[in-house]
């Protein structure tokens, strides 16, 4: 191993994706080091056997140890107080306290329902279990060990866990490559955990250990630092509160790349950068210090010498040792001597004073000093090593005008880098924010609201669940039904509890709507058929909500897309539009026979309904009334009908309003002219009019529209795909925007949240029960909990109104 230093040549590279620098050498001007970095001390067994912990338990201190062959076992200075057989191989343990999460450290130690939270996975029965250590309320105090869960699993190659929002996920990586994401959340009683499995990804052989990373931010943070791991969690205790800005990230050691990040939200999208890699450097152990946790362990100014695992969690005055950092990642490779750290603006390595082949690293704080576990290959044996200075060292790239750069002196080229976007350039820094770091936007609170139902999942795999509508059965609306769009094959009518009623397969339908008093005996629904590029109409039976196929009405349209049905003045219209961006308006006719209809007749041919499934031989035409075109792709669409305004949403720049007041009906050869798809007429009527752009922290695409009532004022709500929120927008002008919402996981009802909505429907009417007041209704394009197939979501109108309300209050103050 070459042990000559090398002057550093300061050279910062810079990622807009992830706007963090990458300190690197360039190379040259060998000068020897008259010292190492970090000194290393031994500490006897090997950490891939055993670990310990030291903690302070309601005013005792004792040791919890995790080893591969005594199980696990709890002493304190003199004794043996509590064992547990077992192979076990650490994931982390946890001080907490049976009376509330977020508590300090102190406030914990001082109350007796405190417990210590180990996580390991048994060798032998290939579980990852999950034990409390806790005192009894009996006189003598023992110590108990209470098994609390067990999730099997095919093997480990990897387990890592951290405490997340005051709730222990976790992550296994097994030996055919897949990663599951956990969540254990406990029981009223605190004696048992609910394990949910969160979500599979198969990220493939090569990854030795894997790290959470988990910072808290103010609320003036912004969007450019990290920004694909950047999401909101909610703050306990209500069931729609403000949010807190959480960075969560997994870190994956994968010998033969380098070191991979990705987002750790169960809903972000399933994407993993680089963010380390060097020629012959196979990286094997990972870790994190969290600055929440650490902040919140480590008081400013401490002196206690009592050991805390990197990874408790509650609230308290931060201290300096992270600085202005979220986090901290460390991780080492056995070909080079040292370790790196890295944070968001800088990576850099420190060497140790000893020759050894490091192959995993832990971190614990001890007081107010940062000690790294390290398990050397050559000797079998762990040593440890200060880094408080090191990390400090490697924080002043946030408040000094040089960042730092460090590189292993054996490497004397520029390294390789995957990312074929990146751009050399040395930062300047201004206060504590980098200046090179371009297009910050805010980050906006979004009140967090929950499901209290998600529907069956529809058949297909992939984006296959798209619209939404609610139809109200008049009659009985506990009855009433959700309809939603399979956009690979089917029209699906689902219960208000989720359930599904009915699948019509009739093609690639994308977007549906309803409209009501059709005929005596049914109301309607039409959806865009993407098979045919036809609208299909169903008859709805007014009693019990049963949709009966009655035709497929072909339109011009190249690509059919969207769609959205409405009734003006007793005539039932439908607004659909194309992916190129053209919009037609129908109005539809009431039911003639097939011989009869000249304007729309149906094509047999695109039929895929069979005759025997027709309950009425008449067929619904359509006239059209009006085309015009949107600068780019559409799709949602939803209509004020007592302003006699119609919304349309163009996907990637905006909302635009349209006067639907009018029905002007063209001479028959101009409508044939216009339903000709060569032809360049347009159809006279009125023009759109571009009313709200997509601005922060609205994200395109701007998705599905609809409407929604709170104390006698009207909202447009919009679904802001790009960050998995909705918009909520007056609807009269200027169009201000009121707010941002989002939709967080229900753990009591095991049901996820939701991310990248396509459509969404609302309806202030009385359903009785849970919807009383109202229902909203979304599609989820990452189902997890376990991952599976698409759905929709059910959230209350009492909800949706009290998140407006809160907006709303807000911005008057």
């Amino acid at each position: 191993m070459n042990k000559v230093k090398n002057k550093l040549t300061k050279v910062a590279i810079k990622t807009s994706q992830l706007g963090f620098c990458l300190a690197v050498m360039a190379g040259a001007n060998a000068i020897a080091s008259s010292s190492a970095d970090l000194t290393l001390a031994n500490t006897g067994a090997g950490i891939t056997t055993e670990s310990e912990t030291t903690y302070e338990l309601n005013g005792r201190t004792i040791s919890v140890t995790i080893s591969e062959t005594n199980g696990l076992t709890v002493s304190d200075s003199k004794n043996m107080l509590a064992s547990q057989k077992g192979h076990f191989v650490t994931a982390g343990s946890y001080l907490v306290s049976n009376e509330s999460v977020g508590e300090s450290s102190a406030e914990v130690a001082s109350t007796t329902s405190a417990y210590i939270q180990t996580l390991v996975f048994e060798i032998n029965s290939q579980q990852i279990r999950s034990y409390t250590i806790g005192i009894k309320n009996a006189p003598n105090h023992a110590i108990s060990i209470t098994q609390t869960s067990a999730t099997d699993v095919k093997d480990s190659e990897a387990l890592c866990s951290a405490k997340i929002d005051g709730k222990l996920q976790f992550i296994n990586i097994d030996a055919l490559g897949m990663l599951t994401q956990y969540l254990a959340i406990p029981d009223k009683s605190g004696s048992a955990l609910t394990v949910h499995p969160l979500r599979t990804l198969a990220i493939g052989p090569g990854i030795k250990s894997c790290a959470l990373g988990v910072s808290y931010h103010a609320s003036n943070y912004t969007a450019s630092d990290y920004t694909a791991f950047d999401y909101s969690v909610s703050v306990e205790g209500t069931s729609h509160a403000r949010t807190k800005h959480v960075k969560q990230t997994i870190y994956l050691a994968d010998e033969y790349a380098g070191v991979w990040a990705m987002p750790a939200d169960e809903e972000a999208e399933v994407e993993r950068t680089l963010i380390f890699n060097q020629p012959d450097t196979p990286v094997e152990g990972v870790a994190t210090l969290n600055g929440f946790e650490a902040h919140k362990e480590v008081p400013a100014g401490s002196g206690t010498n009592r050991p805390i695992t990197n990874s408790s969690a509650a609230n308290s005055t931060p201290t300096t040792i992270l600085g202005t950092q979220g986090t901290v990642t460390a991780w080492v490779s056995p070909e080079h001597s040292g370790l790196w750290l890295h944070n968001t603006c800088a990576t850099s390595f420190f060497d140790f004073d000893q020759d050894i082949a490091p192959e995993d690293i832990s971190l614990l704080v001890t007081g107010d000093t940062v000690h790294a576990k390290i398990y050397d290959d050559h000797s079998g044996s762990t040593l440890t090593t200060n880094i408080t200075h090191a990390i400090a060292t490697i924080n002043s790239c946030h408040t000094n005008q040089e960042s730092l750069i460090k590189t292993p002196s054996s490497f004397n080229e520029t390294p390789m880098l995957k990312d074929t976007d990146l751009t050399t350039e040395t930062p300047t820094k201004n206060g504590d924010v980098s200046t090179n770091i371009t297009n910050e936007t805010p980050i906006f609170s979004a009140i967090e609201l929950q499901p209290i139902y998600e529907t069956d999942v529809v058949e297909n795999y992939g984006d296959a669940a798209d619209d939404p509508a609610i139809w109200i059965n008049k009659n009985d609306p506990a009855k009433s039904v959700v309809i939603g769009t399979n956009k690979k094959g089917s029209l699906n009518t689902y219960n208000l509890q989720g359930e599904l009623v009915a699948s019509h397969k009739v093609g690639r339908v994308n977007n549906v709507g309803v409209a009501y008093d059709w005929a005596p005996q049914h109301d309607i629904a039409v959806a865009s058929n993407r098979s045919s590029n036809s609208m299909s109409v169903f008859f709805i039976d007014k009693k019990t909500g049963e949709l009966t196929f009655n035709t497929n009405i072909p339109t011009p349209l190249n690509d059919i897309y969207g769609l959205c049905v409405f009734s003006v003045n007793n005539h039932t219209q439908v607004l659909v539009n194309s992916t190129d961006g053209r919009y037609l308006r129908y109005l539809l006719n009431s039911p003639t026979d097939v011989n009869n209809n000249a304007i729309a007749k149906t094509n047999s041919h695109t039929n895929p309904v069979s005759s025997a499934e027709k309950a009425d031989p008449s067929q619904v035409s359509a006239t059209l009334i009006h085309d015009f075109e949107l600068p780019s792709q559409p799709e949602g669409c939803v209509v004020d009908t007592s302003a006699q305004i119609a919304y349309l949403g163009e996907e990637g720049a905006g909302i635009w309003a349209l006067d639907v007041s009018e029905i002007k009906t063209m001479p028959s050869s101009t409508l044939a002219k216009a339903a000709n798809k060569h032809a360049s007429i347009k159809l006279d009527n009125k023009t759109p009019m571009f009313i709200i752009p997509i601005e922060s922290p609205v994200t395109a695409d701007i998705e599905g529209l609809s409407l929604f009532d709170v104390d006698g004022v009207r909202y447009l709500i919009a679904s802001s795909q790009g960050n998995n929120q909705y918009a909520v927008y007056e609807s009269e002008a200027p169009y201000k925007l009121v707010g941002m919402i989002s939709i967080g996981p229900n753990y009591d009802k095991g049901i996820d949240g939701v991310s990248e909505t396509d459509g969404l429907e609302t309806t202030n009417a009385n359903l009785g029960g849970p919807f009383k007041n109202g229902l909203l209704v979304v599609q989820d394009g990452r189902n997890v909990m376990p991952s599976q197939r698409q759905n929709f979501k059910l959230v209350t109108g009492d909800d949706l109104a009290d998140a407006i309300r809160t907006h709303v209050s807000n911005r008057n103050q």
